[in-house]
């Protein structure tokens, strides 16, 4: 395999290679013990995890491997991208400056969320989401001023997600800079159960996407939205099932996952999961994902607001 751009040294690869499958997907996925030495994943068919050799095999679709592997498969990731969340690599881009192991056992405990330092400006990610991902400047505002969007000191999007209490459990980053590739990951010991959401007491329906991103976007296609809505952070429903735990009120399920396989993968299983208790639409974008048709659509109009936002506009 040629790694893009040498990205990674030998030694980063072999942490990444070296990470506890099964501790990992313990954190993420339902996972039942059907043997002395066999997991399984509820909800893949014949997803089977092998603790002794940090191996796994999807029998269903024939395939397999390592923790890279497992990344790519289950969250639909890049090589990269997936090398990248198994190292930790969501407070800087720079390869280089990762310094921590993160070797894991299956004694390891889940740690403390460290949401990465804020920066003295809002102007990068302004930029980025509104001008150039056309997003509609007061969502943005809006998730800014209740803390669950601000500016890191390497000027990426954070995303933050809280639980019940108010304390914050997961951060997901977005590189801001559009001249080299695109930078994503999760903030080390983030719980996706309480992933980026938007909360209304008021509405009896739920709204799911796989990113927060995709979610304003859907948001900003809308001339008004006036319900709840919860970002995966993939295709798997644990957001989804914390939020309907949380939320009893709760009657319809309004499933908004990309349009491509995985996202049609994800749909599928999610209506099987739910369908028996819960009203459930399904809402495909016209694209691949509900971002891209709103960029379709904002390219075709010049001078409306989302190309006028300034930092000097949002008050905090």
């Amino acid at each position: 395999m040629v790694y893009e751009k040498r990205r990674f040294t030998d030694e980063q690869i072999q942490i990444a290679n070296s990470v506890n499958i099964l501790e990992y997907a313990k954190q993420y996925f339902d996972v039942k013990r059907v043997g002395t030495n066999s997991y399984k994943i509820e909800g893949y068919g014949g997803l089977y995890i092998d603790p002794i050799n940090n191996m796994w095999n999807c029998f269903s679709q024939g395939k397999g491997g390592g923790p890279i592997q497992f990344i790519m498969f289950t969250e639909n990731k890049s090589w990269v991208e997936s090398v990248k969340q198994l190292l930790g690599l969501t407070i800087s881009n720079n390869v280089g400056n990762y310094k921590k192991d993160i070797r894991q056992s299956e004694e390891n405990i889940k740690g403390e969320l460290i949401l990465p330092e804020k920066n003295n400006t809002y102007k990068h990610i302004i930029a980025y989401l509104i001008k150039t991902r056309k997003i509609d400047k007061n969502i943005v505002y809006k998730f800014i001023k209740d803390k669950k969007l601000y500016e890191d000191k390497n000027k990426n999007c954070v995303f933050v997600g809280y639980d019940k209490e108010g304390n914050a459990r997961y951060a997901s980053i977005r590189g801001t800079n559009t001249n080299i590739d695109k930078f994503r990951g999760e903030v080390k010991n983030s719980n996706k159960a309480y992933s980026f959401n938007l909360f209304n007491k008021d509405s009896d329906t739920v709204y799911v996407f796989e990113s927060p991103i995709e979610l304003m976007s859907y948001m900003s296609l809308k001339n008004e939205f006036n319900h709840n809505a919860v970002s995966l952070g993939g295709i798997y429903d644990m957001a989804l099932n914390q939020f309907l735990k949380e939320n009893e009120n709760i009657k319809s399920i309004h499933l908004c996952l990309n349009n491509d396989d995985a996202g049609k993968t994800g749909t599928n299983l999610i209506v099987e999961k739910y369908k028996k208790d819960y009203n459930i639409v399904v809402e495909y974008p016209s694209l691949k994902d509900f971002n891209k048709d709103l960029m379709i659509l904002r390219n075709f109009t010049r001078g409306n607001s989302y190309e006028e936002a300034t930092e000097e506009e949002l008050e905090i």
